[in-house]
């Protein structure tokens, strides 16, 4: 992994952390990755309207949520077990 990628990894996956254990902000607390993902696809679309396309796809919301991804299951196989 680069540099950049390492540090957007160090900055993030902290992140990520204190939001699943955080109440949504309309719903219910975070319980598992696929409600992280989900909020992050949502969260990406609403704030960036400018990106969807009139059939509803965003390919730079596509393009953001697989390189988030990546880089988490990067930093996951990267990280021992018990640190973090």
């Amino acid at each position: 992994m680069n540099i950049s990628a390492t540090s957007f990894v160090q900055q993030v996956v902290p992140a990520a952390r204190k939001v699943v254990f955080k109440p949504a902000v309309v719903g219910h607390p975070i319980q598992t990755v696929a409600e992280l993902r989900q909020q992050i696809h949502d969260d990406l679309r609403r704030q960036h309207p400018e990106w969807i396309e009139p059939g509803g796809e965003s390919s730079m919301c596509d393009f953001y949520e697989s390189r988030l991804s990546q880089l988490l299951e990067t930093c996951a196989r990267s990280t021992p077990v018990g640190v973090a």
